[in-house]
């Protein structure tokens, strides 16, 4: 039941049929990961792939093939697909991905959005970060390099400000609030309350899910909330997402797309998405494209 290289793995619905089915049809120590996988997500999305190899007496190759006969490169990007999946199955089911997970997933996809997005920070002196593993990428950058002159950061992203803050250049400040621990995240009222009168250059964002009508969207009712201040603090908003995040909407909706100025992924999406963005005068940049020049019409 391995799919093709090219396909899309799946997701939603059809991932957990399809982990339901390999539970039953694949051949034993495949078959006991993915009735793990059934039986206890949530142990199987929070434990180590260590962990998960003890448990079950197999190994981390084994891990990994089960993941890719599935249609992932790894276990990373399997169990981010596995946390969405509950959670739009049930809000009550609802896993958190793990940062852990996040960071392993399209690194140098990340790595590709973050370095374009730096080259559009030149002119800001005041810049608001979102939480998540595209976005730490842009604040290690600011927070290693000499170039940008110095700037206030503020973040929801405790990972962010820890990079920020690292040359000692910039003024670095945390919205407050509870933390999450699954993302090293701030939610709660304190961290929309102190985004309140606020006024940012840029909010460099990003993104569980984009859709053509649902526009940006995420899994927690929280974060959603945060981010949605962000937006409303910030003149201008960057979206950083790599091809993954075209999915069908999450529960919660932060913003449609109106709202953004720019986006910047991995890959040209789908002509219905690439559609939307335009008309929604939504700029849109590969950061695998030679040509594309981020500075640009920014």
């Amino acid at each position: 039941m391995q799919q093709a290289p090219d396909e899309r793995p799946p997701h939603g619905a059809a991932l957990w049929a399809a982990v339901l089915s390999a539970s039953e049809s694949m051949p034993g120590k495949l078959r006991a990961i993915a009735a793990f996988a059934v039986e206890d997500p949530s142990e199987f999305i929070r434990m180590t792939s260590r962990e998960i190899c003890a448990r079950l007496g197999t190994s981390e190759p084994t891990l990994i093939r089960f993941c890719r006969n599935l249609g992932f490169a790894g276990l990373a990007e399997f169990r981010i697909e596995l946390a969405l999946a509950l959670a739009a199955q049930s809000a009550g089911l609802a896993v958190h991905p793990q940062a852990a997970d996040r960071r392993l997933a399209n690194p140098e996809a990340k790595r590709r959005i973050a370095r374009v997005a730096m080259g559009l920070l030149d002119d800001d002196r005041a810049v608001l970060i979102d939480n998540g593993s595209t976005v730490e990428m842009v604040a290690d950058f600011l927070g290693q390099g000499e170039d940008h002159p110095p700037m206030t950061i503020m973040t929801s992203g405790l990972v962010v400000a820890q990079h920020a803050m690292r040359s000692g250049r910039h003024k670095v400040m945390l919205t407050g609030g509870v933390i999450r621990p699954s993302t090293g995240s701030l939610t709660g009222r304190l961290a929309e309350s102190s985004l309140a009168g606020m006024n940012f250059d840029s909010f460099i964002m990003g993104a569980d899910s984009i859709d053509p009508d649902g526009g940006l969207s995420t899994y927690s009712e929280d974060e959603a909330h945060v981010t949605r201040a962000m937006v409303d603090a910030s003149a201008r908003v960057i979206v950083l997402a790599d091809h993954t995040k075209f999915r069908a909407s999450r529960l919660h909706r932060i913003c449609g797309l109106s709202r953004i100025k720019i986006l910047i992924t991995d890959r040209k999406p789908g002509n219905e998405i690439c559609a939307a963005l335009e008309a929604a005068g939504v700029r849109l940049i590969v950061a695998d494209d030679p040509a594309a020049d981020p500075k640009e019409k920014a």
